[in-house]
Order: structure tokens, then sequence, then C-alpha cells
């Protein structure tokens, strides 16, 4: 199952709110399994897309800007990373991540349903000043 977003953890073994080193090889065959075949093109090819998901679960992880993303192998470039969470989103593949991955989890009895935490701290109704 998916932990935390593989939040890593420190040498104290305390998870270290806010930061990403990318998917595990077991997470990735979760996500893998939701996102839409592609089909193959010519011209461009589609990208390596565990690293566009890294790349996108980094800044939405960290709250970093799309010019501070990380360089490195597990990492995509940050404009065609940009451009794949817009389609990604207009396709509602992270609405089918979340719905799949919950059932996953209710399958396991992962989830306590009974207890739940609501925030109201982003209400949806505009504020007076």
């Amino acid at each position: 199952m998916i932990n935390t977003l593989s939040l890593q953890h420190s040498k104290k073994g305390k998870s270290m709110s806010g930061t990403f080193r990318g998917l595990t090889d077991r997470e990735w065959k979760i996500l893998k399994a939701f996102l839409p075949k592609w089909p193959k093109r010519t011209g461009r090819p589609n990208p390596d897309f565990r690293k566009v998901i890294n790349t996108i679960l980094y800044v939405l992880t960290t709250g970093c800007r799309w010019c501070d993303v990380p360089v490195g192998e597990q990492w995509g470039k940050r404009s065609t990373a940009h451009k794949w969470l817009g389609i990604f989103q207009e396709l509602g593949v992270w609405e089918n991540i979340r719905r799949e991955l919950l059932n996953m989890a209710e399958a396991r009895s992962l989830i306590n349903w009974d207890k739940g935490v609501i925030d109201g701290s982003f209400s949806l109704r505009q504020r007076r000043r």
C-alpha cells in the first residue's frame, strides 16, 4: 500500500513532513495500473510517467515552486510534469486514483469509517470582511 506519498523518515525513525524522494517500486506498480493506457505514437514519445508523477507529487507534497523542482534521474522535466498535471486533472485521473486507493484500503479494512476529522479552514463560503 502506498505510504503517505513516500514521506521519508529521519535517522530517529520519525516522519519528516514535507519531504518526498520519489515513489518506491511497489508504489509505482500500484499507481501505474490507474493511469490511462496511452497509444504508441510517432514523433515525440510519451514521457516516462513515473518521473512525471514523481515530479508532480514532489511539488504537491513540498509546496515548492515548479522552478525549484530538483534535477535527478527520478525527476521529470518540470514543464512536462506541469503539462501532465493539467491533462491528468482534465481526464479525471487523480479522482480515479483517489477512489481506487480508497477502495483498496477499505477492502483490506485499513480505514475506520467510524472516526473522521473535518477541517473547516478551507470553507467554500466566501468570508465576510
